[in-house]
């Protein structure tokens, strides 16, 4: 019983390794198969590549063959000035603020002659 069932045992692997085998290779076919797909695209590409490299130097050739007007700079646009308004509106801030000032002032001086009595050298006659 040994002896079959070791024969057994040896068949069976050897099945497994033909079956192994058979997968690889079928598998080796289909990227071989892909492989040549891939290579005729690239053919095919490279061919419409050319074709298209040929029509670009005619196309080339033909417009530096066609006459042409001398390159020149482009007209700079005259200068526009800048708007005043932000100008003028920038003045009368400041003078409202000028004459606010000044009023504030006017009004604390005048302010502090009324509350402080005059001393007696201030205000009076020159003595001597």
């Amino acid at each position: 019983m040994k002896r079959w069932f070791y024969a057994l045992v040896a068949l069976a692997v050897l099945v497994l390794l033909g079956w192994g085998g058979y997968r690889a290779y079928a598998s080796y076919q289909g990227l071989a198969a892909r492989v040549a797909l891939l290579e005729a695209k690239v053919r095919a590409q490279e061919e419409a590549l050319r074709a298209l490299s040929d029509r670009l130097s005619r196309v080339e050739g033909e417009v530096f063959k066609a006459p042409s007007p001398p390159l020149s700079l482009p007209e700079v646009p005259p200068p526009q000035g800048a708007p005043a308004w932000p100008y003028a509106v920038g003045l009368l801030v400041a003078l409202l603020l000028l004459y606010l000032v000044l009023r504030l002032v006017r009004q604390t001086g005048q302010g502090s002659k009324e509350q402080a009595p005059p001393s007696e050298g201030e205000g009076g006659p020159p003595q001597g």
